[in-house]
């Protein structure tokens, strides 16, 4: 006895169009909260982010519980692209020094987390997972420069936090070029120093 299984091609595509709107919808809010939140705080009122990225209300809350699941999406964003910007500086010896300069490309994604990041608990289970990802995509780079003699032996991934907090004085810029101009200079300085 045969069974013959047919496939419901109309069927797939609808599901497979309605999974497309769902990412793209996510997307989209993710989109709007960064936006938003440059602009206004992370305290904005989420009917803002809502109405910014055309979604309906329902739709946000089928893609985050609440503003901390929205924060938590777009710090997830912001490790993975450093993981991938890690792993893909580990072709070059000075891949960690890369890193901190095209750290200004972040500036635009982190600014509006900065707020959030001053106030949560370094405890809490989002940030020690956020802790663990980055010393786990940077230890490599780290390892490779001291190994190349690039940077002090005992740097560690913990200081990049303290290396990222002083590209955020860049945040004191109004606009988007005039914070990637302050990153550069930080920059210049942090690799650089002040000596003559």
């Amino acid at each position: 006895m045969s069974v013959k299984y047919y496939i419901n091609i109309p069927r797939i595509l609808r599901m497979l169009n309605r999974q497309q709107q769902a990412a793209h919808n996510r997307d989209e809010l993710l989109n709007a909260a960064e936006e938003i939140f440059r602009t206004q705080g992370i305290h904005v009122p989420l009917q803002a982010i809502i109405d910014h990225a055309g979604v309906g209300r329902a739709t946000f809350y089928r893609n985050f519980a609440d503003r901390r699941a929205l924060i938590a999406a777009l710090l997830e964003q912001a490790i993975t692209r450093l993981e991938q910007k890690a792993q893909a500086l580990q072709a070059f010896d000075d891949g960690f020094l890369r890193l901190i300069e095209a750290h200004i490309e972040q500036l635009p994604h982190l600014i509006v987390l900065i707020d959030y990041w001053r106030i949560i608990d370094r405890h809490d289970p989002i940030m020690l997972n956020l802790y663990e990802r980055r010393d786990k995509a940077l230890q490599p780079l780290i390892d490779q420069a001291i190994q190349h003699q690039l940077c002090r032996p005992d740097l560690t991934p913990q200081d990049f936090g303290m290396i990222t907090a002083i590209l955020g004085s860049s945040f004191q810029g109004h606009t988007a070029s005039e914070q990637v101009r302050l990153a550069k200079r930080a920059i210049q300085l942090l690799l650089n120093g002040i000596k003559v």
